[in-house]
């Protein structure tokens, strides 16, 4: 940990060693950690790190090359990171090189990434987000919610079989449950908050207690019949909760 580093980023020191890895590679102006690490959700081993890096230029063959190379060099299988030039970082629609799953690719940063960054985010080093990053309005931000679930989700329900796993349980239901007060009152909240409030959504309390325990990184133990019945009660849970949340405003 660097002297005067936020104590935020004491849970994952691998974030401000990757960091000043990619500063010359990249031309990173300013490196930000977002989401659970700064809501103070993080669980190491468990939970993602979101991390978005802006840079001075867009990145060209042999940088993104180079880059690669240090990604497969750091080694950490859920270190997510985004590459937003400034000269872009406004724009919304853009499509930025970002790597996860142990993979280079493009996408947006999308309006939920940016309202966490303002909301939650951590400055490794560079100005804080609120100067580089413009702000997302309540209405965007709910409408940035609702594209998250039509773009993933509503596709889950239909396949069955996913359900079986803890993954989908526990990612699929926090989810709704952020974007039901996302959608509802332009603000976000943290996964554990969003876990709390589960069973407003119709999820048993055993279940969002399972979910709590998988969290904390225990192991839950479940038979076949269970993890059968789980999944067919959840799949009808996010069926009812993505319909709800996806129609038309009044």
């Amino acid at each position: 940990m660097l002297r005067g580093m936020d104590q935020r980023l004491s849970v994952a020191p691998v974030v401000p060693h990757f960091a000043a890895a990619v500063r010359e590679v990249a031309g990173v102006t300013a490196f930000y950690a977002g989401g659970s690490i700064g809501s103070g959700d993080y669980r190491p081993g468990i939970s993602d790190l979101d991390l978005v890096a802006v840079l001075g230029a867009p990145l060209g063959r042999p940088r993104r090359e180079r880059l690669r190379k240090v990604h497969r060099t750091i080694g950490a299988a859920r270190l997510h990171c985004a590459y937003v030039p400034v000269t872009e970082i406004a724009d919304l629609s853009v499509k930025h090189v970002n790597w996860a799953h142990e993979r280079m690719f493009h996408r947006t940063l999308s309006g939920i990434s940016r309202a966490e960054l303002h909301q939650f985010g951590v400055t490794v080093y560079g100005p804080p987000p609120g100067d580089l990053v413009p702000a997302v309005s309540g209405e965007a931000l709910s409408e940035a919610a609702r594209v998250e679930l039509r773009g993933y989700w509503t596709g889950a329900v239909r396949r069955s079989r996913v359900w079986r796993t803890d993954l989908h349980v526990d990612l699929g239901l926090t989810t709704v449950s952020r974007a039901d007060v996302t959608i509802a009152e332009g603000r976000l909240i943290t996964k554990r908050e969003a876990i709390d409030r589960l069973p407003a959504l119709g999820v048993p309390e055993e279940l969002a207690a399972e979910i709590r325990r998988r969290r904390a990184g225990e192991r839950v133990e479940l038979s076949e019949p269970e993890i059968r019945a789980r999944a067919v009660l959840v799949r009808r849970i996010m069926r009812e909760q993505l319909d709800r949340l996806l129609q038309s405003p009044a």
